[in-house]
């Protein structure tokens, strides 16, 4: 399956852990930054370059800034959320 590998030592804010998942997935620069938006696009698909089947992989997660952590966590749950919902896509945190 494929992997998008994301570096969460940069995420500093809740736009950057946006900015860095939708430039890995090719997102359009009219995607939302926010939560809907995230799961119509992974989900529903036609949107972003790289679609579903795909593990998200995030790198260094425990260097992710206090700024940040809030909207990681929410991230790693959302995902987990459509992949128990059926939706081909997982993701993995490494530290």
């Amino acid at each position: 399956m494929r992997e998008i590998v994301l570096d969460g030592a940069g995420w500093k804010s809740s736009e950057d852990v946006y900015g860095s998942f939708l430039s890995a997935v090719g997102a359009p620069s009219w995607h939302g930054h926010n939560f809907n938006a995230l799961r119509d696009s992974i989900a529903t698909g036609r949107i972003n370059e790289i679609e579903v089947p795909y593990v998200v992989v995030v790198k260094r997660y425990g260097q992710v800034a206090f700024g940040a952590e809030k909207m990681a966590s929410y991230f790693v749950d959302l995902i987990r959320d459509l992949r128990n919902e059926g939706c081909p896509v997982d993701i993995r945190v490494e530290p």
